[in-house]
């Protein structure tokens, strides 16, 4: 709504434009699945339906400040709800009417790349991610839905084992079936 540029959230907002924005009746709007369109590698349309229950994770293109030499171009995350939400941004001026907009958003638990392992077609290696822990600021996140590139094939790393401080006992940020752990570590399928 005010024009700015997704940058990884690292900035943050100033106060100034926070104060100037609210949600319409305080409501968020939880929608089942997100549908995401693009194009396939022989040119062709494709889609992918991406349902926090069944298929949460996605992919999106990491910024450029991260794309040095020898990273990995992607970032990751797990979709835990799609709303959309009516917000209203108050003018800076009186003379100008306040604007309402619909936003469609993405709330996101985010996987951290595993620089230990590294991975890709020269290493003969899948990549390696695991959740960042709850302590991290950056942790959870929202998501403009236009930033996903496509569902994504996260594999648990069985090997590894599962762990259970990375995130404190939720029931919206994991599954039921997951009992309160995490693995420690999972391969994208390439």
């Amino acid at each position: 709504m005010l024009g700015r540029e997704y940058n990884g959230d690292e900035d943050g907002m100033p106060a100034a434009d926070l104060r100037r924005l609210s949600i319409e009746k305080d409501r968020l709007y939880l929608h089942k699945v997100l549908r995401v369109n693009y194009t396939t590698y022989d040119m062709r349309r494709g889609q992918d339906s991406i349902n926090p229950r069944t298929h949460p994770n996605i992919m999106l293109l990491a910024h450029e400040d991260d794309d040095d030499e020898g990273e990995h171009p992607f970032w990751y995350a797990r979709v835990l709800s799609v709303f959309h939400v009516h917000v209203r941004l108050a003018s800076s001026l009186l003379s100008l009417p306040d604007r309402v907009e619909k936003l469609d958003v993405l709330w996101v638990r985010w996987y951290g790349r595993d620089a230990t392992a590294p991975g890709g077609f020269e290493t003969r290696r899948l990549h390696r991610v695991g959740f960042v822990p709850h302590e991290d600021p950056y942790a959870f996140g929202f998501l403009n839905p236009a930033s996903v590139v496509r569902a994504s094939h996260i594999i648990p790393a069985y090997a590894h084992g599962q762990v259970h401080d990375l995130l404190p006992p939720s029931v919206c940020a994991r599954r039921r079936d997951e009992g309160d752990m995490d693995y420690m570590y999972y391969y994208i399928g390439m």
